[in-house]
């Protein structure tokens, strides 16, 4: 097992993470052939899913923060195929397992026979950031699948084939393109400005945008106009999430605007 100074690095690198960007959560941690990874799973809510859940211990000794919902950070170690919960960390002490687990003996490490599902260790590169929960992708995913706390197999899952566009990295860029590439002569002459808002469905493979709705209309003329300049973009972002194509819901807005000087429509910049 790596030292507990490991744990104590990995962790507040990782506080220093939440406190840029606000609701993702921490993770749990699994200890594992003598290393520490991170989990985005909670084994400990399933035990939660017949048992009271003692939301007043988390309140007193837990980890009060939005980046940690739950109140808790569990320590789970792997050992012999067997799930083991080591340890539940709050502020600044440990949480006395005995005020959680009333039907078993808590002076020993306490096997998850609760627990039926997986646990995900994503790792590798962070491929796109997400700003609620476990939703960020990184490049490859372990996930260690468990029947009453037992092991039953490790499935590794690649994502390195996402890609980010520049049109998503950069606002500007993207305002830019959609503002000089959208016929601004459809709109009405009794308006001086409109909005358009079109929902990106899907993305194929090469990171061309084929599928789009819209959001929040105007009228025909705009929608349609709208549409066809978001699937012009020339490049999206592509992305795998547990191995395979996943696509985000963006909604991007289209301005229309009176006299607006542009290069004809349908020839991208």
């Amino acid at each position: 097992m790596k030292k507990l100074t490991y744990i104590l690095i990995l962790f507040s690198l990782i506080l220093v993470n939440q406190k840029a960007h606000g609701t993702a959560q921490i993770p749990d941690f699994l200890i594992y052939k003598g290393d520490t990874l991170s989990i985005f799973t909670n084994p400990l809510e399933s035990y939660f899913d017949k048992k009271p859940r003692p939301d007043k211990v988390f309140q007193r000794y837990g980890y009060n923060s939005t980046a940690c919902w739950r109140g808790y950070i569990g320590y789970w170690e792997l050992r012999n195929d067997s799930l083991f919960l080591v340890e539940l960390q709050g502020d600044s002490t440990k949480i006395d397992l005995s005020l959680i687990f009333k039907d078993r003996e808590t002076n020993k490490k306490i096997h998850a026979d609760w627990h039926s599902s997986s646990l995900l260790n994503p790792y590798g590169k962070l491929i796109h950031y997400e700003h609620m929960g476990y939703g960020s992708i990184y490049e490859y995913e372990k996930r260690f699948e468990f029947t009453k706390g037992i092991l039953t197999g490790i499935v590794h899952l690649d994502n390195s084939k996402s890609r980010k566009s520049k049109f998503t990295q950069d606002n500007k860029l993207l305002r830019d393109y959609i503002l000089n590439n959208t016929n601004h002569s459809l709109i009405p002459d009794s308006v001086k400005m409109a909005r358009v808002f079109v929902q990106i469905i899907s993305v194929t493979s090469e990171g061309k945008i084929d599928s789009v709705i819209i959001a929040r209309g105007f009228n025909k003329d705009l929608d349609e106009e709208a549409k066809r300049v978001v699937k012009s973009i020339p490049d999206w972002d592509v992305l795998y999430k547990h191995g395979e194509p996943y696509n985000l819901l963006w909604n991007i807005p289209v301005v229309f605007k009176r006299n607006k000087k542009v290069r004809p429509a349908n020839k991208p910049q």
